[in-house]
């Protein structure tokens, strides 16, 4: 190979590693921060999530965007329980209002508090 056919290839490698480096860089941008805090939600995270966004839209995106931030740094690692996102909201001063059950479970069934009061 002469020197101009080299300086061609390494021309080509150069402009495909800038092109992947700049779609890196754009995929970076495009990431949803909810999706990225949703994906290490676990129990009733989710639905402490929504709440939140229901209640609190301007305060819950910023917490998201914060979290978001940390997950891609790799300062939070792991897993985020609905309790420790609650109590994060808390902690903010923010008391989320969540959906709260009874159920009783007997002979493999799960029953309300009221399907449960009106057999007895």
């Amino acid at each position: 190979m002469s020197d101009f056919e080299l300086e061609a290839l390494k021309l080509k490698k150069l402009r495909e590693l800038q092109r992947r480096i700049a779609n890196q860089k754009s995929q970076q941008t495009r990431e949803n921060p909810f999706k990225i805090v949703e994906n290490i939600l676990v129990g009733r995270g989710k639905e402490v999530l929504e709440a939140a966004y229901n209640q609190f839209p301007e305060v819950a995106k910023a917490v998201v965007e914060y979290l978001a931030r940390l997950i891609k740094d790799g300062k939070l690692r792991g897993e985020l329980t609905g309790e420790e996102l609650y109590a994060i909201f808390r902690t903010l001063g923010l008391n989320v209002k969540l959906e709260t059950k009874i159920v009783f479970k007997e002979h493999g069934k799960v029953k309300s508090l009221i399907e449960k009061l009106k057999e007895d």
